[in-house]
């Protein structure tokens, strides 16, 4: 059965391949050796105001401004996943759209292919990021480090990095080549 947006548009199935490390970078032309992070954008049209704390106004200016800082930190590359609800609500600001305003100049960040299957990210990032969902608690088990910017399910938990202000925020970014 063929899948639809909420306006009815029909949403393209993509067929996804497992891929490494080595076949992402040679993508991209990214060398090996450089770390990659992952940001991991959230729904930005639901749970908007969840939390009882947040570094940033909201999951709009979260991902903007964390645009805007990673594009500085060219000693990471960077891959931006849009939210599957970008496409399922067929929003007219998305994670693809604050990507091409902030990012698209920059090599070193890059939109996460359609065509890779998500159970390919735990074996070629080295650092996550998200404001509140699920990778909080799913990307710790693979023992890879995840930066959160408000309260979680997994707040104060001691297996996330959870920054209270935006500069060790900006901080953790700046410096996710050490983590």
């Amino acid at each position: 059965h063929p899948k639809f947006s909420r306006k009815g548009k029909k949403i393209k199935k993509i067929e996804r391949k497992k891929i490494t490390k080595e076949d992402l970078c040679k993508r991209f032309g990214w060398s090996h050796d450089s770390p990659i992070g992952m940001i991991f954008a959230s729904d930005l049209t639901d749970g908007v105001f969840a939390g009882t704390w947040s570094l940033f106004r909201d999951r709009l200016t979260w991902l903007r401004e964390t645009l805007r800082e990673i594009r500085k930190v060219s000693t990471v590359n960077w891959l931006v996943k849009p939210h599957p609800n970008d496409e399922f609500n067929d929003v007219i600001t998305s994670t693809i759209s604050e990507y091409e305003k902030n990012c698209s100049n920059y090599n070193h960040v890059k939109i996460f292919p359609d065509d890779i299957t998500i159970g390919s990210i735990p074996k070629f990032i080295d650092v996550a990021l998200t404001q509140s969902g699920t990778p909080a608690t799913e990307y710790p088990c693979f023992g890879i480090p995840t930066i959160t910017s408000c309260e979680t399910a997994t707040s104060e938990l001691g297996y996330t990095i959870e920054p209270r202000s935006k500069e060790d925020y900006f901080f953790q970014l700046q410096n996710a080549k050490k983590l």
